[in-house]
């Protein structure tokens, strides 16, 4: 019996990078508790930036065809979302904030949201920087995106000095931390 459906969305350039192997961990654990997982990878797919046409507002969905319509649909039947994104020079990857944008599809013409509100949401980051606090505006930012469209954080993984792209793995503790995340979805 599945309990819950959890998809990732994971905006690193690198598929098996730091944010792919803790994003990974979370979906591992989250698949022993009988959870039905799916990850989509934003490098992997066709996904163009908001066009601005408000297309959406008096319909529902995107007027852009591309991959974003089919992961907008599994976000809508989520009971968890996972997500994951490096941060670069003070913000998440660009593949990151394309799919940021887009989610303006969930809003209606009066700012109410289109999502069905109390989905878990798991946070997922790595940064170069040994520094968690340099980055912190990029996380309350994405606290605050989370808290509008009506998620419930379960918790976060932020990995600091993660140039290697290979760092996570040799990094027990965060990779406990993210299995401990997949095991409370």
């Amino acid at each position: 019996m599945i309990n819950m459906k959890v998809i990732a969305v994971v905006g690193s350039p690198r598929k098996d990078g730091n944010v792919g192997t803790l994003v990974n961990e979370v979906l591992s654990a989250a698949v022993e508790n009988g959870n039905q997982v799916e990850r989509y990878d934003l490098n992997q797919m066709d996904i163009r930036g908001c066009q601005a046409c408000m297309y959406c507002k008096t319909h529902d969905r995107c007027r852009l065809d591309d991959d974003m319509s089919r992961l907008m649909e599994a976000m809508r039947a989520a009971d968890a979302v996972v997500f994951g994104s490096p941060v670069y020079f003070w913000q998440f990857a660009s593949q990151f904030r394309t799919f940021i944008d887009r989610l303006y599809v969930f809003f209606n013409p009066d700012f109410t949201v289109k999502l069905p509100k109390g989905k878990k949401a798991v946070v997922i980051t790595s940064q170069g920087n040994p520094d968690v606090g340099t980055f912190d505006a990029v996380f309350k930012d994405f606290e605050r995106l989370l808290m509008t469209y009506g998620f419930e954080k379960v918790g976060a993984v932020h990995m600091v000095a993660g140039g290697s792209p290979d760092a996570a793995r040799e990094r027990k503790d965060l990779m406990e931390e993210a299995w401990a995340l997949g095991k409370a979805l």
